[in-house]
């Protein structure tokens, strides 16, 4: 069992080197980590470069085309090559773990338990507990209810690449045809503000150009469907394992509004069909 940690970056050479810091101190040693950069406009490669030297467990990728967070991610995780079994820790790159035992409860936290991913907890700049996480409610996991629920599943993300492996791949982008019918939607029940809004969302906005990624709010889209896999094995972590920076780079969302866009977006992931639980 390898612990992969995946590190999407964009303009972030003044948050980074506190996230390599943190790793390098940590008291569980064998890790790999996978710095992925997505065309930075500023120093962030460099700083990358000069802050893992001479340390075999950290990579760098630099991609030659815009990926956005979720294509990032998803080439980070291909690059490291996981087996079913190996622990992914998502890390993005202007955060950090929350202390150098981080990664040492964690595995510990996985063999102990019959798990395949966890979530939770984490601290803002603040210092203080940021409440979003917490367990789902009983119902939710005995009949598959994730999508029915307030969202509860963040930092610090981590699951066994059989998940990952296991999602379909629509479940990462919206298709023209969702992204027509999920704004008709709000129209049909009357929401006529909303609809007017959504429907000044572009769909290039939203989506990478190859569309087979969206752009932002990632998270959701392939954390709901490993919620579904997991079921009773998806664990809430009470700990504060993650120290969130708050969001540093561009949303990039061309002419459309950021706030709208990303309305829409989390809209969608909850409207994808459920995933069966893994057998």
């Amino acid at each position: 069992m390898r612990l992969i940690i995946i590190s999407a970056v964009y303009n972030m050479s003044q948050q980074i080197v506190e996230n390599i810091e943190m790793l390098k101190s940590q008291t569980y040693f064998y890790f790999e980590a996978y710095f992925g950069d997505d065309l930075s406009t500023d120093d962030s490669v460099n700083v990358i470069k000069h802050n893992i030297k001479d340390d075999a467990r950290f990579k760098l990728l630099e991609h030659d085309s815009k990926k956005f967070s979720l294509g990032n991610i998803y080439s980070l995780i291909e690059l490291a090559q996981p087996k079913d079994e190996d622990i992914i820790v998502l890390l993005d790159g202007d955060d950090c773990l929350a202390d150098e035992n981080t990664l040492s409860y964690l595995t510990d936290f996985y063999s102990n338990n019959d798990c395949l991913m966890t979530f939770g907890s984490f601290r803002g700049i603040n210092f203080s507990r940021d409440n979003i996480c917490s367990d789902y409610p009983w119902w939710s996991v005995k009949f598959n209810l994730f999508r029915y629920c307030n969202w509860r599943a963040s930092h610090l993300k981590t699951f066994k690449y059989v998940l990952w492996r296991n999602i379909e791949p629509s479940y990462l982008t919206i298709s023209r045809k969702e992204y027509s019918r999920n704004i008709r939607g709000f129209l049909v029940r009357g929401r006529i503000r909303t609809w007017l809004k959504m429907k000044s969302v572009k769909y290039e906005d939203i989506v990478t150009e190859d569309e087979v990624f969206v752009r932002r709010c990632d998270d959701k889209f392939f954390t709901l469907p490993m919620l579904e896999m997991s079921r009773e094995k998806a664990f809430y972590i009470h700990r504060i394992m993650y120290k969130y920076n708050g969001c540093t780079s561009d949303p990039n969302f061309g002419d459309s509004s950021k706030k709208w866009s990303q309305r829409l977006l989390r809209y969608s992931a909850f409207r994808k069909p459920k995933h069966r639980p893994l057998l």
